[in-house]
């Protein structure tokens, strides 16, 4: 593959075109050719790849082994002992909605288990809302639709990707394949609309958030989750951070842009979570070894044993940069704002 064609666009939130490079690197997971520059907008800050990848020429991008492509890892809430199951019910029933599998004859012991098993719960099952319909947009290969299915929800997706969207397709008939922007449902379809890790893929977040909260009924809620460019990762690691990501990822959220697009599409969060996982800061720490010419080291450090040390000492500390608010992704709950 030779380099693919760029544009210099300017800022896609308040269309500046002053910037300052931040960022460069080239393709460290899948060696698409060339050297890619993120930029910061002098006028709001916004954080984008200038220049970016033409708009026809994204999809190659991606190869056919990226891994939202391949065969769905989906959590679904039923498994594992009876025991488990009934606290996974409780939780379901009386933190996130879902009244049809609530149970007033539960133990002490069960109510116990259904606090500590909420907060995981939260990650990967929406809050029941309305009529349960939900859209799952950049359903890739259908991870997201397979829990929303087994909750009970009447699912749809929009994936661009066709070949992730026939694998998809087990979970439901009804898939749109192509641009978000595209999409035929009508306004107030939809009680949840998710978006995970979509909107740093796309060339107007702003147009692509307005979209989806057009989606949304009455007292709908839309969730969106992006990598945190505002997070430690970011700054402990700069160009090796693993959520830069480029040329795929177009635009680099931190929490005060997200809700500025969210705004200026408006939405409105109603609510903010962070996530840290140790495989992205120790892939970010090889990058960052081998662009400092330590390869003996960084070899070392994925070595199993040095590698599972290390994850064992960030699953110990990562909870504080959650709490700090400092988190590699963000997930923010948003709803449409009343007209004035």
């Amino acid at each position: 593959m030779g380099m693919l064609p760029t544009v210099d666009a300017p800022c896609a939130v308040c269309g500046g075109g002053d910037a300052d490079p931040v960022w460069a690197t080239p393709d460290r997971a899948f060696a698409v050719p060339g050297h890619y520059t993120v930029v910061r907008c002098r006028g709001c800050g916004f954080l984008y790849q200038r220049p970016r990848v033409r708009d026809e020429h994204l999809a190659a991008c991606y190869p056919d082994h990226y891994p939202r492509h391949q065969e769905p890892s989906p959590r679904v809430p039923f498994k594992g002992s009876a025991a488990r199951r009934r606290a996974v019910r409780y939780a379901l029933a009386n933190g996130l909605g879902y009244h049809a599998f609530h149970d007033d004859h539960v133990s002490v012991a069960t109510r116990l288990r259904a606090r500590r098993v909420l907060r995981r719960l939260r990650w990967s099952c929406p809050p029941w809302i309305g009529t349960g319909r939900y859209l799952d947009v950049g359903c890739g290969s259908g991870a997201a639709l397979a829990v929303a299915q087994a909750l009970g929800w009447r699912i749809t997706g929009i994936e661009t990707d066709e070949a992730a969207a026939a694998i998809a397709r087990r979970f439901t008939d009804e898939l749109h394949v192509g641009d978000v922007l595209t999409a035929p449902f009508t306004s107030a379809r939809f009680d949840v609309v998710t978006a995970f890790h979509v909107l740093e893929h796309v060339p107007d977040p702003v147009a692509v958030t307005r979209r989806m909260l057009d989606w949304l009924a009455p007292g709908g809620l839309l969730i969106v989750e992006v990598p945190n460019a505002g997070g430690l990762g970011a700054a402990l690691f700069g160009r090796a951070w693993s959520g830069l990501e480029l040329p795929r990822h177009l635009s680099h959220f931190t929490p005060a842009t997200l809700e500025l697009v969210l705004g200026k599409a408006g939405g409105r969060i109603v609510w903010c979570w962070h996530q840290a996982k140790p495989r992205s800061y120790l892939w970010s720490l090889s990058a960052l070894l081998r662009d400092r010419g330590w390869n003996t080291l960084a070899k070392l450090t994925e070595s199993r044993p040095v590698y599972g040390a290390l994850k064992l000492g960030l699953e110990v500390l990562l909870p504080l940069a959650r709490l700090a608010r400092r988190g590699e992704a963000i997930r923010v709950g948003v709803v449409r704002n009343r007209p004035t």
